[in-house]
């Protein structure tokens, strides 16, 4: 995983509890290597189906952020075969392990921010608290949210967050990338950038 232009990884800490390993670019270029996220699910807990999505409701399908011009497919995605969640290049992922967007529990989409160059969450970082973005489902349906906060977070922080990766009797909505403008230690960027929303009804 430290190799430069691999993708760098969110790594099980223990049930529940999901830690960043590192987010990289290359030394000396201009163009930077992959951030993305990748995670051990909880033993305990199997990932469910595309079609009966935790916690009830229908599988998310495209997420769109008028604020940044973000429009793009959202793909539901379990675990490897070496139990991680590894979004390839250009894809923006849901956790499937995680509930529904809008059913009660914290939901988690995630994606690149650079991958040689910008990739689906370059602009995330600009999301601004008060805008607001909708999810459609593959039932024909959509949910608004609104951004209710947004952090630089230590890996080392988000390891240990539970506003990302415990539970919550409200719906959350947590979007992840990594933080291309956070220090470089090495050729890691130190932070993840998040996005909390909420159901905008």
């Amino acid at each position: 995983m430290n190799e430069v232009g691999r993708r760098s990884a969110l790594t099980l800490a223990g049930v529940g509890l999901l830690g960043v390993a590192g987010c990289s670019r290359k030394r000396d270029s201009d163009d930077e290597a992959s951030d993305v996220e990748t995670a051990q699910a909880p033993t305990t807990t199997p990932a469910p189906t595309a079609t009966a999505p935790k916690g009830g409701g229908s599988v998310p399908v495209s997420l769109a952020i008028p604020s940044i011009g973000f429009d793009r497919k959202v793909t539901g995605m379990g675990l490897t075969k070496s139990g991680e969640i590894s979004p390839p290049p250009g894809v923006t992922q849901w956790y499937n392990a995680t509930v529904s967007p809008g059913q009660v529990g914290i939901s988690v989409i995630a994606g690149h921010v650079t991958f040689n160059g910008p990739d689906v969450f370059a602009k995330l970082p600009e999301v601004k608290v008060g805008q607001r973005l909708t999810v459609r489902f593959a039932d024909k349906s959509s949910q608004k949210f609104r951004v209710t906060r947004v952090k630089s977070v230590d890996k080392e922080e988000l390891r240990h967050d539970q506003s990302v990766w415990g539970s919550s009797k409200t719906p959350v909505l947590a979007l992840i990338t990594c933080d291309s403008a956070s220090e470089l230690v090495g050729v890691h960027h130190v932070n993840n950038f998040v996005v909390w929303t909420k159901p905008d009804n």
